[in-house]
């Protein structure tokens, strides 16, 4: 935390894995440096448990105005504590029209709010949108990228209204890049426009080997908060009107109103930082602090007002203007794998335990300052199934809803890190009949952009197990771990997209 502040001072002047729990609040073991005096008071607390009368579900229906948050956070837990209480899961479509609150068996809560937070309906995008950008980079001002995603539920062929192809123009009314005519475009797929100039991100992997180069290049420098948006056509002029509009982005300080929806985003400082403006795909406004599951399903949002829709993120966890959040930019183009969150299951490693128990979580109190892990680690095991009907050959997941820099008391830092192969034994079902060891493969952190503080906010994670010589196939499993640094201990949460190629 000094670290940023520092850099701050310089700068001036939702694996939610549930994967497919939906998101349920788990109670974390209480695992501690503590000797044989605590481990003898676990078990007479856990003969306790086993003398306790069964409680039956109960399903309460309630508004989600009668779902009371705390004003404050909790304090903080010693040092040496694990984070209380997690909240982990693969994003899907709420299934409920109103807030539920629901008690189960085991003491775990469930919240499942239908809106964002503060209860408004969420509006999932259905057309092309502008996904994620940037105006400036490490590089300097013309280090750009302009990424459509097709949010049309279908694939989409590029058909223009006039001229080549689909024009990228900038409030100038410039065209800086074009989509050709007749280019596919796959259903949650996208289109990757960079200034050739300074773009620093083609390093960024796509897919099978492939990066995030550009499908698409200018040269022109967009200037900083300048707007930008998508049109039907490519012939400019007296083409680029509202009609012909599929999306726009701008910030506040853009004056003219076809390149920007709402009011725009907050206008950003220019530093020449590793940052991103990217679409919501979780429904909590990018909020650190806010639990629950993510109402948004993991689709992308398109309110038509950009300061509720992007979400600012960056290497450094700047305070550049547009919100303060730990994060990385996370450019994809044609080759890139593209969220598949319905197609997969992803289960607890050992479904014989409880999911805040080893192997399925596990709590390291080493601290490790270099690797972001001050006060240790969690390490979240799950079992992936690949339903899509096919061979899956690249598999990464993207980080859509974290507790991370700047957390405030009470309220865990978590710093996702790139982790190694280990053997964990299991006990599977039939249950009791005895364990077996299992090989749990690590995910990498996906890089550039570098990132020295650890993930957050649109990371990436692969697995890179699996690859064109090595699919999943249908039907067929990867075991995976998660490692997250803990720089805060507190509550969490961590939920993930599912991302894959065929």
């Amino acid at each position: 935390m000094f670290k940023f502040a520092s850099r701050l001072i310089a700068y001036a002047a939702l694996f939610a894995l549930l994967v497919v729990f939906t998101g349920g609040t788990e109670q974390a073991s209480a695992q501690s440096a503590a000797g044989p005096t605590n481990k003898t008071q676990a078990k007479k607390k856990t003969k306790k448990r086993k003398k306790a009368p069964v409680v039956a579900p109960l399903t309460i229906v309630i508004s989600p105005d009668n779902i009371v948050r705390a004003s404050q956070p909790a304090p903080a837990p010693p040092a040496t504590a694990a984070p209380l209480v997690g909240e982990l899961g693969v994003p899907t479509a709420p299934a409920v029209s109103r807030g539920t609150v629901s008690a189960s068996r085991s003491g775990g809560l469930r919240i499942l709010p239908s809106g964002r937070a503060g209860g408004e309906a969420q509006v999932n995008a259905s057309t092309l949108v502008i996904s994620e950008f940037r105006v400036r980079g490490p590089n300097g001002a013309t280090d750009e990228f302009i990424e459509i995603m097709n949010a049309t539920g279908a694939d989409h062929t590029v058909t223009a209204l006039s001229g080549t192809g689909y024009g990228v123009a900038a409030s100038d009314g410039t065209t800086r890049c074009s989509i050709p005519n007749g280019t596919v475009i796959p259903n949650k797929g996208h289109y990757l426009c960079v200034n050739s100039v300074g773009y620093s991100l083609a390093s960024y992997p796509a897919g099978n080997g492939t990066t995030a180069t550009g499908d698409a290049t200018y040269t022109t420098d967009i200037p900083d908060n300048a707007g930008i948006a998508l049109f039907n056509n490519n012939t400019g002029g007296g083409s680029y009107t509202l009609a012909n509009r599929f999306d726009a982005v701008g910030s506040t300080s853009e004056a003219n109103t076809l390149y920007k929806e709402g009011t725009g985003y907050p206008a950003l400082t220019p530093f020449s930082i590793d940052y991103s403006f990217y679409r919501d795909n979780c429904g909590k406004g990018g909020s650190i602090t806010t639990f629950g599951v993510c109402p948004a399903g993991g689709l992308v949002q398109d309110s038509n007002n950009n300061a509720a829709d992007f979400i600012f993120v960056d290497t450094n966890g700047t305070s550049a203007g547009a919100g303060q959040r730990l994060g990385a930019p996370g450019p994809e183009n044609l080759s890139s794998p593209i969220e598949r969150n319905a197609s997969f299951a992803v289960n607890f490693l050992d479904i014989c335990v409880a999911g805040a128990s080893p192997p399925n979580r596990v709590r390291d109190f080493t601290s490790d300052p270099p690797n972001n892990s001050t006060f240790g680690t969690l390490d979240i095991r799950r079992t992936v199934v690949n339903n899509t009907g096919g061979n899956v050959t690249r598999l990464r997941f993207r980080v859509v809803d974290i507790t991370t820099f700047p957390a405030p008391s009470g309220i865990a830092d978590l710093r996702p890190r790139t982790s190694t192969a280990v053997v964990v034994t299991v006990d599977r079902p039939p249950c009791g009949s005895g364990t077996s060891n299992v090989t749990v493969q690590g995910t990498t952190l996906e890089q550039p952009p570098s990132q020295p503080n650890g993930g957050g906010f649109n990371s990436s994670m692969s697995a890179g197990v699996v690859t064109l010589a090595t699919p999943i196939a249908n039907g067929a499993s990867v075991d995976v771990r998660f490692l997250l640094g803990i720089q805060q201990t507190g509550s969490f949460k961590f939920f993930v997209n599912v991302e894959a190629l065929p």
